[in-house]
């Protein structure tokens, strides 16, 4: 299925790309979040029509991203988590749990944009987090673990 991107998408392409995706990855993700239309004659033309607005939306959307990453990069959170003596823990650290924190200490994240590529945290220690606010812009910080003894 062929889709015309209405804004840049990671792994995908940039903004005004016409990309080759599978049909339920285009019907359930791409064109209900308006990150990309069919890629019929029309909505090409419409496209064209309309490219200083995407692109302006995409300037703001990428300059909003980098404000947010340059606030978090190199910050150092901790979070306290039930655990045994040898430092293994009960149950684990996600996405929920980093984004809620952030949220909690003013930076407000999704726990879709915590990216998490070693899977979640099950031992105390310290571990570098990265975070992904927009297809070019990431931001790293290192999150504590800290374990308490039930």
């Amino acid at each position: 299925m062929q889709v015309i991107l209405l804004q840049t998408v990671q792994n995908l392409g940039e903004l005004g790309e016409v990309v080759s995706v599978k049909p339920g990855f285009a019907r359930n993700y791409l064109i209900p979040q308006a990150k990309g239309a069919m890629a019929t004659k029309a909505n090409i033309k419409l496209f064209e029509e309309r490219k200083a607005e995407f692109v302006a939306k995409e300037k703001d959307t990428l300059a909003a991203a980098k404000a947010r990453a340059e606030s978090i990069e190199g910050m150092e959170i901790s979070i306290s988590s039930n655990a045994s003596p040898e430092g293994k823990l009960y149950g684990s650290i996600g996405p929920r749990e980093i984004a809620e924190k952030l949220t909690q200490n003013g930076f407000p994240v999704d726990k879709s944009e915590v990216v998490m590529s070693e899977g979640v945290i099950r031992e105390v220690g310290e571990e570098e987090i990265e975070l992904s606010f927009h297809a070019d812009v990431n931001a790293k910080f290192t999150l504590t673990v800290e374990g308490e003894e039930t």
